[in-house]
């Protein structure tokens, strides 16, 4: 389960270049039966099935640590470990196995802090008149009746789109149509707040979008969990990353951090050196800034396919048109503090426009979804937020601002004071930690689908000994894709 819409790879900003690099020109040269791009969720998890396995692997991760989209606060004056970004584990088939191999428990519950919510428009900072949640009794029937049209489909796009149909006329029309018109077509209305502000906000335009791509943002697994019929597990410390520092231990210096792919070469039979291995990567260590060569046999490429992301590994015209066709949204998670915040209220984003009073419109990206209070700590609060692909992490920031200086101008929230007269100062958000989880929720429009997208996409698997994995060609959540990679990983490794 993820905060709001979240749930990270790895980003590439260097251009590729086709030319192959000589031993002489790196510092080191590694040998690999696997070459992991992207330390997160998928990324950890495939590491550590293939080291189990009995193949070498090594994982390139840009950031210095673990973990994508997982990561955490811990807040000084209460010692609280606040999960940021993944929220839990949602219960999917047997996906708790890979906790448990890294010896992290799934027995903690989730803490859910009971804050009065209010419904404000962001661009006011007004609350939205005659705005009301949902009755929950009406939620819950709403949600049982979208989980039972899930479940008709969750063969074609669980835990990945094996299955999906490679004949356009035999795509369901419930995942062409926009998502709008599903939650009209099947009595979803009272559901689609919680389906908003739990993770589909994260699409950016989510009532237009094909149901399809909402299916894989709040999908059946997700569902049942929100409905108590399914577990959202964490560790039982409450802090996610344990299993990532439990990852980390297990993999060592097989990790390389602070690092990114420049270039590679990548071929279909055994590559041109004498160790027989058709992959060669150069990687650039920011901490070193010293180069090294990787030779693998195979490449796992864990990370949304941008373009900037897939620029350093030589992709073919073919490999580079299928991706491109790729929209996305950019995402973001954090906690911060202001004094005018009010603890024990959360503050959620709600479109003015009539519509919003029936569920039937909400705000489109670029947005701030929710600020909400942490409880057990003094001042601490959780955001999501969620912008176009163009938009940044800094003009995010501007716009949580904005945000909160609305509110106040108001009435919503009253002025900072530091007890003097000057109640009109302004004082800026202190972001505590600011998570940009990039480009997420991949998608194409329906006239794609129906050209036979999914089929076109999964083609890339195996070529030039290049396989893929993570949300784009999964879903956006821990679980499923720890269970994509054990349908997938089988045929990285065949013939090794």
């Amino acid at each position: 389960m993820r905060i709001s819409v979240a749930l990270g790879l790895f980003a590439v900003t260097v251009t590729a270049s086709p030319t192959k690099f000589g031993r002489g020109e790196c510092a080191e040269t590694i040998e690999r039966d696997v070459a992991v791009i992207g330390g997160g969720a998928s990324g950890a998890h495939a590491a550590v099935w293939l080291r189990d396995a009995g193949y070498s692997v090594v994982v390139v991760e840009r950031a210095a640590q673990l973990g994508g989209h997982t990561n955490f606060y811990t807040d000084p004056a209460s010692g609280t470990s606040i999960n940021v970004g993944v929220q839990g584990w949602v219960e999917y088939n047997s996906a708790f196995d890979f906790p448990h191999r890294m010896n992290v428990s799934t027995s903690g519950a989730m803490s859910f802090t009971p804050n009065t919510v209010q419904y404000i428009d962001y661009e006011t900072g007004h609350p939205v008149a005659g705005y009301t949640a949902p009755d929950q009794a009406d939620m819950n029937a709403a949600l049982q009746r979208y989980l039972d049209v899930l479940e008709q489909y969750q063969d074609l796009v669980l835990p990945g789109f094996f299955n999906f149909p490679s004949d356009p006329a035999s795509i369901p029309e419930d995942l062409l149509i926009p998502f709008g018109e599903f939650a009209e077509k099947h009595n979803l209305s009272a559901a689609l707040p919680q389906i908003w502000d739990a993770t589909a906000q994260g699409l950016g335009d989510t009532m237009h979008v094909p149901t399809l791509w909402v299916v894989q943002a709040c999908g059946a697994p997700f569902v049942r969990a929100l409905l108590g019929t399914a577990a959202s597990a964490v560790p039982e410390s409450g802090r996610l990353y344990d299993l990532y520092d439990s990852v980390a231990a297990f993999l060592g210096s097989d990790v390389l951090y602070s690092s990114t792919v420049i270039s590679t070469t990548r071929s279909d039979d055994g590559g041109d050196d004498d160790t027989a291995h058709p992959i060669s990567l150069k990687v650039l260590s920011a901490t070193t800034n010293k180069h090294t060569r990787i030779h693998a046999r195979r490449l796992l490429l864990s990370m949304e396919p941008t373009p900037a992301n897939i620029s350093p590994f030589d992709l073919d015209d073919s490999e580079t048109a299928i991706l491109a066709r790729f929209n996305y949204s950019t995402v973001y998670a954090g906690v911060l503090r202001h004094p005018s915040l009010q603890t024990l209220n959360a503050y959620t984003n709600r479109s003015p426009e009539p519509g919003s009073l029936n569920y039937t419109v909400f705000p489109v990206a670029p947005q701030v979804g929710r600020i909400e209070y942490v409880g057990g700590t003094e001042d601490i609060f959780a955001l999501t937020a969620v912008g176009t692909a163009e938009d940044t992490a800094e003009g995010m920031k501007r716009r949580v601002n904005e945000a909160v200086e609305a509110m106040i101008e108001a009435g919503t929230l009253p002025p900072p004071s530091d007890g003097s007269d000057d109640r009109k100062r302004t004082v800026e958000v202190d972001f505590e930690l600011f998570a940009d989880h990039g480009h997420m929720h991949s998608r194409v429009s329906a006239e794609e689908l129906r050209a036979g997208f999914i089929t076109d996409l999964y083609s890339l698997q195996g070529r030039r000994n290049t396989f893929w994995t993570g949300a784009a060609f999964s879903a956006g959540f821990s679980t499923v894709v720890w269970e994509f990679n054990k349908v997938l990983l089988p045929k990285v490794i065949e013939g090794l």
